[in-house]
């Protein structure tokens, strides 16, 4: 940081909607005892863009919008949210009774303030291009912005603002749910609009919980937040993330005894046996969560040029995905069949996607895409290593996965390892990592959108999560039209055509769909997960 009536037809049928590693005791059995990751920044709304720091800034803050769990809309902060006819303008009307931790009342300033220091490109937020879509994007981005605020944000009055979109949106409000959206108070910005230094290790709330303490690489603790009001009212007093720095392979032990009441990420040895685990108690569901090998721009042989092309598909067939999900996950994991999920929670998503047999296992064709590769480039010594962090406890996909590439290519293939996820995700952004790597999705909101223009727009290279660089002016015209179309199911049918650039180019090879798979000790009641793979954590009591 992840759906069923589809969750566009809030909008077709009603335009104004107004919807209604340690394993030490906790200090009171009302607080739940959760397995966390140490996360890569702090706790801004508009720079977390990893689940370690998402699962806490979603359980601190409550936005404009929520989601169900089959993905669909209800309002929280906002009273409404109503389009012009021609869905460019939306007024928000905000409830007049929310109030964050320390008592200072959420208004229409609560959400532009952030909003303008997130969209603004000097402060390095890495949520900003969420904002591109709003009136005046282009003028706050580069190293000299013309302008510091985005001139489609309007402020009415203390309870109501005005969203002035650059072109017609028909499924903006979806965005809205997602934590570059979330409120921040106005006084912890200074007369030009920078957001205090120390705010984000010590955030001020306005969801159901607030962050107690902070002990880095060991604990976040979260306790109720007193003035809370919304749909998650907490069953329990708090919440601590336990980081286990060495993978969860600790944690689930500390399931079995009773000392953690609840692991939602399974390590590799378990994945077979856990249903049969009579120590804990096991859950599994589908999931909107994708993985894949993403693959950097600046790697040699593997550009965006014919011979990058070739290569890319050649490992791309030379991965037999059927087998590793038999004999690494017993099962519990899906084929791939697109860049989002073939899942009824997403909207638009769909298997059906031009070019998605490139995901099929064919070493036949991987050699030969290779050996046309080697015609435009010989490539010496050939060697493709992926790269991933080990506490993510998947050494044994990833050692599968380049032993599939190395048997089926007849080359040098291997997995390396780094210390965690937060090491890696600095590795991708700087460009420094030597093959391909792990790289994960959970979804910020239930459209086929979020699965592809944040991680692969060239607005995104700059401004969101597309560390492969990829840039492609086809792609990007067809996210334009998508973004600009008149209705939902013509706006989906585009995304569905980017994703077919999307497999030429190969920016990113999916690898497998996750199920969830989680244990809970055997005390642990109300465990159930939301649309985007996430333990609701206000549920959870014993």
């Amino acid at each position: 940081m992840k759906k069923y009536i589809p969750l566009f037809s809030l909008f077709a049928l009603v335009f104004a909607f107004s919807l209604t590693g340690c394993s030490q005791n906790s200090s009171s059995d009302k607080v739940i005892r959760v397995y966390g990751c140490e996360p890569q920044t702090t706790l801004v709304p508009g720079n977390v863009q990893e689940t370690c720091g998402g699962a806490v800034v979603d359980a601190i803050y409550s936005g404009l919008v929520g989601y169900n769990k089959d993905g669909s809309l209800k309002n929280e902060v906002a009273e409404s949210i109503t389009p012009d006819p021609d869905n460019k303008v939306y007024t928000v009307h905000l409830r007049n009774d929310r109030k964050f931790s320390d008592g200072e009342e959420v208004t229409a300033d609560s959400f532009i303030k952030p909003w303008n220091y997130t969209a603004l490109a000097v402060n390095k937020q890495s949520n900003s291009s969420f904002f591109d879509i709003v009136d005046g994007f282009d003028k706050v981005q580069g190293e000299k912005p013309e302008s510091q605020t985005l001139s489609g944000l309007e402020k009415v009055d203390n309870y109501t603002f005005k969203i002035k979109l650059k072109e017609p949106s028909v499924t903006f409000p979806l965005r809205l749910g997602y934590s570059a959206f979330y409120p921040v108070p106005e006084s912890k910005f200074n007369s030009e609009g920078i957001l205090d230094s120390t705010y984000g290790d010590k955030p001020i709330s306005n969801g159901p919980y607030i962050v107690d303490t902070w002990n880095h690489d060991q604990l976040i603790s979260l306790k109720k937040n007193p003035n809370y009001k919304g749909s998650y009212e907490p069953k329990n007093d708090g919440i601590d993330y336990v980081i286990y720095t060495g993978g969860a392979e600790a944690a689930y032990s500390d399931v079995q005894s009773g000392s953690l009441d609840l692991l939602d990420q399974l390590p590799q040895t378990q994945i077979k046996s856990f249903k049969n685990d009579t120590s804990v108690v096991s859950f599994t569901e589908t999931s909107p969560l994708y993985r894949s090998i993403q693959i950097a721009s600046n790697l040699p042989h593997f550009g965006f040029d014919e011979e990058g092309q070739l290569r890319r598909a050649a490992v791309s067939y030379a991965i037999n995905r059927a087998d590793i999900i038999d004999k690494i996950f017993g099962g519990s994991a899906d084929l791939p069949v697109a860049f989002a999920p073939d899942n009824k929670l997403i909207s638009g998503a769909t298997g059906n996607v031009q070019g998605n047999d490139v995901l099929q296992f064919n070493p036949q064709l991987a050699k030969q895409k290779w050996q046309e590769a080697d015609k435009i480039k010989k490539f010496e010594n050939a060697e493709f290593d992926i790269y991933y962090n080990a506490d993510s406890g998947e050494k044994a996909v990833f050692e599968a996965l380049s032993n599939s590439i190395k048997a089926n290519l007849g080359i040098e293939s291997s997995a390396k390892s780094v210390p965690d996820k937060k090491t890696l995700l600095n590795m991708e952004a700087k460009h420094e990592v030597k093959g391909g790597y792990r790289a994960i999705w959970q979804p910020d909101y239930p459209s086929i959108e979020n699965y592809i223009t944040p991680i692969y727009s060239t607005q995104a290279i700059e401004t969101g999560a597309n560390y492969s660089a990829f840039s492609n002016e086809e792609f990007d015209n067809l996210l334009y039209a998508a973004a600009t179309s008149p209705n939902i199911d013509d706006a989906n049918s585009k995304y569905v055509e980017a994703e077919s650039v999307l497999f030429k180019y190969l920016p990113s090879i999916p690898t497998y769909v996750p199920e969830i798979s989680a244990v809970g000790s055997k005390d642990l009641k109300g465990v159930e997960f939301s649309w985007k793979a996430v333990p609701n954590y206000y549920a959870l009591y014993k």
